[in-house]
């Protein structure tokens, strides 16, 4: 349950921003540039309002569905013991968190600085700090829950790879064993000797192929990988539905804002501002895009090696076994949804660009 004092914490600063902001906007500096007109203020509201609503949902969804958590990690631990490999050492995990605190603190710090200079004539730094300072800290935890989700779905992602490796294993170990079938049949049995004979000498163990016990595991682990990105699902679906809203207005805004300064004042500092916005809510957007387009990317690997391996000469039972891991993988896909409204892959962004040039040309219009 939400208790009272975390309502609190998450409110105020809510409240906070929308009144400083309210102050700010009030300047005629800033209003002859964010305020002039009756489509400009709509725009304006909603460029604000997609920062704000995204981190008061993410409080009351992460409360709420705590649940969802513990099935997640009780998931990933079944899925270890399962597969029983760990895996290996990435340095993608770093690169990602370092590159988004670092890109997005200069994204805030440059549009700071530029509010300073802008504003400072009208009333002192520390005023600026309060006005704005709730706003960032909201746009921040924003940028905090797309890495959780980030690392949510790399992780399951991770764990695909990994059962993919042991299915190529399985392949390796089902063509040597087969090699050494076919060599048995058109040698004779004194060279046949020979060569099992330099086998053990080089301490090299003939390999077999997988047993039904394996297969098993294989098919359990896929289908506890599908229950982790329902969790997902189920836990985040909300909170990621509002934050690419959020990226969809703001590449709407920020682009239309842009356009206004070029034609209306020209100032460097604000069209480098916007143009630095711009590519940050780009870069978001990829950050929730990506770990799912590459979950889908290794699934359809998965079907692959399942294939190779159904041709390979094996066991009756362990080839109905694989079909029955093949017909799972058609059936129980591991898909990321936006609250089930929309799949979450590379096909978004297109859908989203052909949006975002629709509403433009709507803007400029009526403009």
């Amino acid at each position: 349950m939400v208790t009272p004092r975390a309502t609190n914490a998450f409110i105020t600063p809510l409240i906070h921003s929308i009144c400083g902001l309210s102050q700010v906007y009030q300047l005629e500096v800033v209003y002859l540039i964010r305020m002039a007109n009756s489509t400009e203020r709509y725009v304006t509201f909603s460029d604000v309002s997609v920062v704000l609503f995204p981190s008061f949902f993410g409080v009351l969804m992460t409360t709420f569905k705590i649940d969802n958590y513990i099935d997640y990690y009780n998931q990933l631990r079944k899925i270890d013991t399962l597969l029983q490999k760990n895996p290996p050492k990435s340095k993608k995990y770093r690169v990602v968190l370092v590159t988004t605190v670092f890109f997005t603190a200069v994204i805030l710090i440059f549009d700071f600085v530029l509010w300073v200079q802008l504003t400072c004539p009208y009333g002192g730094i520390l005023s600026i700090v309060a006005s704005y300072l709730p706003y960032y800290t909201c746009y921040c935890f924003t940028v905090v829950m797309e890495l959780v989700y980030w690392q949510f779905v790399h992780t399951i992602k991770t764990k695909i790879m990994l059962l993919n490796n042991t299915l190529r294993e399985a392949i390796e170990d089902c063509s040597v064993d087969n090699f050494m079938r076919i060599d048995r049949k058109k040698i004779n049995n004194v060279v046949d000797t020979l060569k099992i004979h330099d086998l053990k000498k080089q301490n090299k163990p003939i390999k077999k192929t997988p047993n039904l016990q394996q297969i098993g595991d294989l098919i359990c682990a896929y289908e506890t990988l599908s229950e982790a990105a329902n969790s997902v699902n189920d836990c985040y679906g909300l909170v990621i539905l509002i934050v690419i809203l959020g990226c969809l207005i703001h590449l709407l805004v920020t682009p239309y804002a842009l356009y206004g300064l070029v034609l209306n004042t020209g100032d460097r500092m604000f069209i480098v501002s916007q143009s630095i916005w711009m590519f940050g809510h780009v870069l978001r957007l990829l950050l929730i895009v990506e770990p799912c387009h590459g979950c889908l990317i290794e699934q359809a690997n998965t079907s692959a090696l399942i294939c190779r391996l159904m041709c390979m000469e094996m066991d009756k039972q362990v080839k109905k076994s694989l079909k029955f891991f093949f017909l799972c993988l058609s059936q129980r896909k591991i898909e990321f949804t936006a609250f089930g409204l929309t799949k979450i892959n590379r096909e978004l962004l297109t859908g989203i660009a052909g949006a975002v040039t629709t509403y433009l040309v709507i803007l400029f219009q009526f403009n």
